[in-house]
């Protein structure tokens, strides 16, 4: 036999000896990941873990232009994340004062409602991201929403009915606490708050309290949203809020989610807009005016016989508690997990971003009524959606009304009228020297007119 036959066999011989290679405990590990979940109806009540979970302010709100501090408690720590922070007003004291009149009001022995939430404990650990409560065992996370829940519950009744000094808790504190409870680093799940108000023998007294503090923090004149409808968001059929300032932001749409702003995936981010802010806006004979809603999602744009443009807006109020509750919304809505959420929120800082680059703007939508300015000059206010806004990214749930009023913007007719109209309109005066100079014209004219028909 030739050598090379020799070498044909030997190869032969070596592939029919080879094993298949076979699946390692790592590629089935990762094969595991390729699952197709099934469907899951993500409103079930079982199904808590579907839910916004309590977690960190997301990374991308705490670039540079965002500060951290809006996202830190001043007065009183809530929930697991910042529970053992050192720089704080009011002590563990005041927060066993405020659980102690709790418990001896609600008609229920201390035990009972303890052990209530030792037994919820599985369920509410599905309202947290893991992350944030890693540290804490059963037990202690029990003990620390139990004391947590009771204080929270006892101050908004409170501070409600002005009934704080009891607890050694002044005004400065209590708007410090107020302003707190709106972090979204510092929230507990409302199920336990919900837990312990049901076990209440004030159930219906703690549920208006809630309200009416909820109805106290929202960031527009009152006028526009009624009692009665707040409630509605607390009623047995409603959607449990995740937690208090999950409740504010549905207070501040008026319970809805923005249903007028929504834009189709496609929309987003196929804006590009050429107007900058307000001052051009109004050179071009748009009018800026506060809309009948105060629903931030109540933004809109018409035009009248096609030669002046209306854009109406939702009025604010803005003060230092307002820039905390701005920063702090937009972070839950930017929340990875938050699925229920269009950025209604999110959009309208965006959009009001977009017409605001100083304080010249923030005078023309004070002048307007849509800003209400209780900061100290209309220079701090551009700067604080200038900021806020920094770091949204191009998704933007107005592109609709941005078109329309790019549309108008473009076109060139209603740009001159309003150039006409400001140079020679802007005042009585001008009007009246232009009204005379036509009546003058007209009879100069009459007048000629009458003289040749005379002559002939």
């Amino acid at each position: 036999m030739t050598d090379e036959c020799l070498v044909n066999v030997d190869v032969r011989e070596r592939e029919e000896i080879q094993v298949d290679p076979q699946l390692t405990v790592e590629d089935r590990d990762m094969l595991e990941e390729f699952i197709k979940p099934k469907e899951i109806n993500i409103t079930s009540e079982e199904d808590g873990d579907r839910r916004t979970k309590i977690q960190r302010v997301p990374h991308i709100m705490l670039q540079p232009g965002n500060f951290e501090e809006y996202y830190k408690p001043r007065a009183i720590p809530i929930g697991p994340i910042h529970q053992k922070i050192s720089k704080i007003q009011l002590k563990r004291k005041h927060k066993v004062k405020l659980a102690t009149e709790f418990i001896e009001s609600s008609g229920e022995k201390k035990e009972s409602l303890l052990l209530e939430v030792k037994k919820s404990i599985p369920e509410l650990k599905k309202r947290f991201d893991e992350e944030v409560i890693h540290r804490y065992d059963d037990e202690e996370l029990a003990r620390m929403l139990f004391l947590d829940a009771c204080s929270v519950l006892q101050f908004i009744y409170s501070y409600v009915r002005d009934e704080l000094k009891q607890f050694e808790i002044n005004n400065g504190q209590a708007a410090l606490v107020q302003q707190d409870l709106f972090l979204l680093n510092n929230q507990i799940p409302f199920r336990v708050l919900k837990l312990l108000m049901d076990m209440s023998k004030k159930k219906g007294e703690l549920r208006r309290c809630i309200i009416s503090f909820i109805h106290r923090n929202i960031i527009a004149p009152l006028d526009f949203y009624p009692l009665p409808f707040l409630y509605k968001l607390l009623q047995p059929q409603a959607e449990e809020p995740v937690h208090l300032l999950d409740l504010l932001r549905s207070a501040i749409l008026l319970g809805g989610d923005g249903q007028s702003c929504q834009q189709s995936d496609s929309q987003y981010n196929s804006y590009t807009g050429y107007f900058r802010n307000v001052q051009e806006l109004k050179a071009a004979g748009i009018k800026l005016k506060p809309s009948n809603s105060c629903r931030l999602t109540a933004i809109s744009f018409s035009t009248r016989c096609f030669l002046s443009g209306q854009l109406k807006l939702p009025p604010l109020i803005v003060d230092e508690s307002t820039r905390r509750k701005l920063y702090n919304l937009v972070a839950y809505e930017m929340c990875p997990d938050n699925c229920k959420t269009n950025f209604a929120v999110t959009g309208y800082v965006s959009f009001l971003d977009s017409l605001i680059d100083n304080e010249q703007d923030v005078r023309y939508l004070r002048l307007a009524r849509i800003l209400r300015n209780h900061l100290s000059s209309d220079a701090e206010v551009a700067d604080l959606f200038n900021k806020i806004a920094c770091n949204l990214g191009s998704r933007d749930a107005y592109v609709s009304v941005k078109k329309k009023i790019q549309r108008y913007y473009e076109r060139k007719c209603p740009t001159w009228i309003a150039q006409v109209s400001h140079d020679h309109f802007r005042n009585p005066f001008t009007i009246l020297a232009l009204a005379i100079a036509a009546v003058a014209l007209i009879l100069t004219v009459m007048q000629t007119w009458y003289a040749g028909h005379q002559k002939s």
